[in-house]
């Protein structure tokens, strides 16, 4: 399988690897198999390289699945974790294994944002919806129906921040309700 990376919307086409993949560590490739099964490509990132999808991370590498069966290493070095407090914070803890990042190079250099696929399929759908609509009734129609389809779209990211936020409350109240019982059976045993 080829390696699944994105090209740019400014036309920048991906240049050459960053690094090579025979550095990266035995180990981390196994880590690598072990989370996403054996029959994996491995690939080192590329300049002005785009790609999403769920990491993991060691001392100087960031593993990230990017396709079926297609891995990515990135150098951590080589990418700024600073977007969001969030991210680095779960950096610096050491917990961003799992996370979906969207990781985009600027030449060599790269910025890593978390990223919701679910969203990112909702936008997509909409942008080339509005093209579509763009070319087929002209700008005075394509005006009024964009503007309906924005409403639409903000509905949806609403009733979908909605969900995400519900199973959020629900995880967490099912994480209290294990942190309780753990606490109840210590104190039981003392």
């Amino acid at each position: 399988m080829e390696e699944q990376t994105r090209q740019p919307a400014d036309g920048i086409k991906a240049g050459k690897r960053l690094h090579e993949i025979n550095r990266v560590p035995h180990a981390l490739r196994q880590e690598a198999q072990a989370r996403w099964g054996v029959n994996l490509d491995f690939n080192a990132s590329r300049e002005n390289g785009r790609y999403n999808g769920p990491v993991f991370t060691s001392d100087e590498y960031v593993a990230q699945r990017v396709g079926e069966r297609s891995v990515t290493f990135h150098l951590k070095e080589q990418i700024d974790f600073t977007t969001s407090a969030n991210m680095q914070k779960r950096l610096e803890e050491n917990r961003l294994n799992d996370a979906n990042l969207s990781i985009r190079y600027l030449g060599d250099k790269a910025k890593a944002n978390f990223h919701d696929p679910q969203r990112a399929l909702i936008e997509e759908m909409f942008g080339r919806i509005q093209k579509i609509a763009k070319e087929k009734f002209g700008e005075p129609e394509h005006g009024r129906l964009v503007a309906q389809l924005d409403a639409i779209k903000t509905d949806m990211v609403d009733q979908y921040k909605e969900v995400k936020n519900r199973q959020f409350e629900q995880r967490t109240a099912q994480q209290r309700i294990v942190e309780t019982q753990g606490h109840q059976e210590k104190s039981l045993e003392r």
